[in-house]
């Protein structure tokens, strides 16, 4: 037991990792757009890259981890998006820009499913529910990113000194606990097929992922606009609506698992998702920007377990490749993650900006009905030690 307690450490630490090398991009989109002098139409092409090269690593990833393993995963992972930091930070001009924002776009989706597939044994060798706490930290490893560059920023310092040492530090991080702290061997299914149909246990997982990351991502890019708009915050006020929704979501994905355990993950995803669709409702119907505020942070109570547990039923469905059926329900959920807020964005020019946050939010309801398709049937579940 003492080896899993390394590696849940050790896997905990490459979460935030992960969490802290995008939130050092994203904190700083601003500046690298006017190191570039991009027009909001340049740098939508850039972060066309950066989906792209999201999305294409979800494609490739599950079949590679079944190849190489999530432990040589998860370190090359790693290393290419610490190695996306320092190259978006130099690049000289828009085409080169796109490019590196799409190696950071395939280093964030390789080690996410790497680290997410090295957490599945983690949690198998446990013999209990401990999904959701590895999650908590890359929301702590977030929000320690974006207080890095909040003050980066203030201090005037350039994106080109702030991402290589950022870099550096976050690869140096992760490589020393990967090779320390991670189980060694092969995975369960490593050697396998690399390509195989998911089952089809994991398309109603996957339809869970996308509406939780649908949710997730509209917090992430409209909830301080829809309070500034809708209640009249100021930016400072309404940026705290994001704020609030990340400490609820580390709080409650550090206690997640063991209500999964005593309640069930059924439960705890239908509450999850009922605590999400009341928060949006309230968020987008009130006219006070304190209310707002703590309707964001009831959404994050509310989301903050769908994904964590439909991630850890697709490696508990399919145990004889956890790799393989993560990397499917990944690609769903970040589908949702990247489509999801764009499309918000364009119903709002037909319906107004809260309807369609609203809407956004209303797909939590598809959780509620999907839930029992969490359960996973005692056959399945690969027993710990």
């Amino acid at each position: 037991m003492g080896d899993a307690r390394r590696a849940r450490a050790g896997v905990s630490v490459v979460f935030a990792v992960c969490g802290a090398g995008f939130a050092t991009w994203a904190a700083r989109v601003p500046a690298a757009q006017e190191r570039l002098d991009l027009s909001p139409g340049q740098l939508a092409v850039g972060l066309f890259g950066l989906a792209a090269g999201s999305v294409l690593a979800l494609l490739v990833a599950g079949p590679l981890v079944t190849t190489i393993g999530s432990r040589a995963g998860s370190l090359l992972g790693a290393l290419v998006l610490c190695a996306g930091l320092p190259a978006v930070a130099f690049a000289p001009g828009l085409p080169l820009f796109v490019g590196a924002l799409a190696v950071l776009g395939v280093g964030n989706s390789l080690l996410d499913v790497s680290m997410n597939s090295h957490a599945a044994r983690v949690e198998a060798s446990y013999g209990r529910p401990i999904f959701a706490s590895f999650h908590a930290f890359w929301n702590v490893g977030g929000l320690a990113g974006s207080a890095v560059a909040a003050a980066a920023a203030a201090g005037g310092v350039p994106i080109t000194v702030h991402f290589s040492a950022a870099a550096a530090v976050l690869a140096l991080v992760a490589a020393a606990v990967v090779l320390a702290a991670f189980l060694t061997g092969p995975d369960p299914g490593q050697g396998d097929a690399a390509f195989a149909l998911p089952g089809r246990a994991l398309v109603p997982l996957g339809v869970i992922a996308f509406c939780g990351f649908v949710a997730e991502g509209t917090v992430n890019d409209w909830s301080a606009l829809l309070l500034t708009t809708t209640t009249g915050a100021a930016q400072s006020v309404a940026s705290l609506g994001y704020f609030a929704f990340s400490l609820s979501m580390i709080a409650v994905r550090l206690v997640a698992d063991r209500a999964a355990a005593r309640f069930g993950p059924v439960a705890v995803t239908r509450v999850s998702a009922a605590l999400t669709v009341c928060g949006f409702a309230a968020a987008t119907t009130t006219g006070s920007a304190g209310v707002g505020v703590v309707a964001f942070a009831v959404v994050g109570l509310g989301v903050s377990a769908i994904v964590p547990l439909a991630w850890s039923s697709a490696a508990r469905k399919e145990p004889a490749s956890p790799g393989r059926a993560i990397a499917a329900v990944a690609t769903c959920g970040y589908l949702g993650f990247l489509v999801g807020p764009v499309l918000v964005g364009g119903l709002a020019e037909a319906i107004g900006l809260a309807p369609a946050v609203l809407v956004a939010g209303l797909l939590a309801l598809v959780v509620v009905l999907l839930a029992p398709s969490l359960r996973v049937t005692p056959a399945t579940v690969p027993r710990g030690g």
